[in-house]
């Protein structure tokens, strides 16, 4: 597998698949997510899916990229959403 590279610097010093995480005053935390709702007018059932967030960070010049790791399930309960 070839090494990955930064797309800003070059380098192949790469972190990947890195969890985001929010803490609370409390010190408890969780991984941020992406949600999409399938029927965002509910008041309540919004029948949301999430997925968490994940980064891939350069350890030369710090450059960040997201991704989910499964964008296919999103992006189904997306278009439905828009089609109805």
């Amino acid at each position: 597998m070839a090494a990955m590279k930064c797309g800003r610097c070059g380098s192949e010093k790469i972190m990947t698949d890195l969890r985001i995480r929010d803490r609370y005053d409390a010190g408890v935390g969780q991984d941020l997510e992406v949600e999409v709702q399938a029927n965002p007018d509910a008041l309540i059932f919004k029948q949301a899916h999430r997925e968490a967030l994940r980064a891939t960070v350069c350890g030369e010049c710090g450059n960040v990229g997201l991704s989910v790791e499964n964008p296919q399930a999103l992006w189904k309960i997306y278009i439905q959403e828009e089609n109805s």
